[in-house]
């Protein structure tokens, strides 16, 4: 018979708590951004709440006892400003969440090199000036980021080339990091489906949404508090031995079998 197994058990939900962590989330505004600031908080972390909306990140800054940020996260000069802000604020940074992306629509043939440079600026060179400028103001103790990815990077995007793409780069970018920054820093991702953000909604509308949910096997589209859910979840200490990973969550979408009858 073997040995009884010794191994300390830990406390779990301890390692969900940020008490006293400093944590930023880029493009805190609405949506997910805004979900993940309270998620966030209510672990008690001190939340910087950085979105290219003045208005905005005051707003939810005020809802989660945060402090607002306002700067495009494209703009390195600017990024560079307002971390180094935060830090003087709050001090190191102990997490990162960057939640920034937009899909514009339109066939490939159709989305000429400008659109790509928007897409470029919008989808992932937010995140790339997060990993570099914000491993530099880490916590030496350690830190953690998690992105958000796409559904669209793991299959065909008809539609929307140029997203589908760069949200692929982001989770390539992400595990790079991930090896780069070991160990002092983790580095993941988070691969939405559906998600019912402001800017889907005003899109799709209620039609689209009852859609959205009979489409899905678990009867619903995402919500944001569930893209933060996960984000929390990778960032904490609970993942802690989780690092250049892309999280699917995605209502079980891409467990359907095409075979399958409707």
């Amino acid at each position: 018979m073997s040995d009884p197994d010794y191994e300390i058990v830990p406390d779990y939900g301890a390692r969900l708590r940020m008490d006293g962590w400093h944590t930023v989330v880029v493009g805190a505004g609405q949506g997910i951004g805004r979900q993940v600031s309270h998620a966030l908080a209510q672990q008690g972390a001190r939340v910087s709440c950085l979105d290219a909306d003045q208005t905005r990140a005051a707003a939810v800054a005020a809802e989660t006892g945060g402090r607002p940020y306002a700067v495009d996260a494209s703009d390195r000069a600017g990024m560079v400003s307002e971390l180094d802000r935060m830090v003087a604020d709050s001090g190191p940074i102990r997490a990162l969440a960057g939640i920034i992306g937009v899909a514009h629509w339109g066939g490939l043939r159709d989305q000429d090199e400008a659109a790509w440079e928007e897409s470029f600026a919008v989808n992932l060179r937010p995140a790339l000036l997060s990993l570099q400028l914000g491993s530099e103001r880490a916590d030496p103790a350690g830190a953690a980021m998690a992105f958000v990815a796409s559904t669209s990077a793991l299959r065909g995007s008809p539609g929307h080339a140029a997203y589908g793409a760069h949200k692929a780069a982001l989770m390539s970018l992400v595990r790079t990091a991930a090896l780069e920054l070991a160990p002092a820093i983790r580095v993941n991702a988070v691969a939405p489906g559906m998600t019912w953000t402001p800017r889907i909604a005003a899109r799709r509308g209620e039609a689209g949404r009852a859609a959205g949910d009979s489409a899905h096997p678990l009867g619903r589209v995402g919500l944001p508090a569930d893209i933060a859910s996960a984000l929390l979840f990778l960032v904490s200490d609970l993942a802690s031995w989780v690092t250049g990973q892309t999280l699917v969550v995605d209502g079980g979408m891409f467990t359907v079998d095409p075979y399958h009858p409707a």
